[in-house]
């Protein structure tokens, strides 16, 4: 047998072999982030929101390196747990919240990823969407796109606000949703939660 044939198939079991390891192997856990215990460890704040004092939890995420960043919610809200890493979900009796990692692929922007690939899922999973608003702003000196929309869940009229955030390796994707009742009171808060997304070094 030709020398070239015999490396090539060596080559070839070895790269069967590391693949195997890393699906189904010991390697395999190397892929899927765990959770940072210091993550849902906050910090305290408090801040004035409409005139009010307002205490709120900082959250430092420590899960996925190149992608660590500070986040803050109200106090009173409650942080679901089961969140995978480098995310946060949280539930309160007028909304919702949640803040996680989203991969973008090299060959789009964030921007283009938003409309041609999140905002039509978005169409097909939730009953009754409409966009109420998109535009593109800035949040601590990072590039971001919004998108404002209502959706219906057992024929309640929900309004959303989900913000894209520009990062390093993956952006930052903040979602703030609530009745449409509370929306307008929650909209201070809102804000607050979305400008205190800061990427750490």
């Amino acid at each position: 047998m030709n020398k070239k044939v015999i490396i090539i198939f060596i080559l070839t079991i070895i790269a069967l072999v590391v693949l195997w390891l890393y699906s189904f192997g010991f390697l395999a856990g190397f892929r899927t982030a765990k959770i940072n215990p210091n993550s849902l460890k906050p910090t305290s704040q408090q801040s004035v929101i409409g005139g009010q004092n307002l205490d709120f939890n900082v959250y430092h995420n420590k899960d996925l390196a190149e992608n660590f960043y500070t986040i803050k919610f109200p106090k009173s809200w409650q942080l679901k747990s089961g969140s995978s890493a480098g995310s946060y979900q949280l539930i309160s009796d007028k909304g919702n919240a949640s803040s996680e990692l989203q991969d973008v692929s090299d060959n789009t922007t964030l921007e283009l990823f938003v409309l041609s690939q999140a905002e039509p899922n978005l169409k097909k999973t939730l009953n009754k969407y409409t966009r109420l608003d998109y535009q593109k702003i800035s949040v601590n000196n990072n590039s971001a796109y919004q998108l404002t929309y209502q959706s219906t869940e057992n024929n309640k009229t929900y309004k959303t606000i989900k913000t894209y955030i520009t990062g390093q390796d993956h952006a930052g994707v903040i979602t703030l949703s609530s009745p449409q009742e509370n929306f307008t009171d929650l909209q201070p808060i809102f804000s607050s939660i979305i400008n205190s997304f800061q990427w750490e070094k």
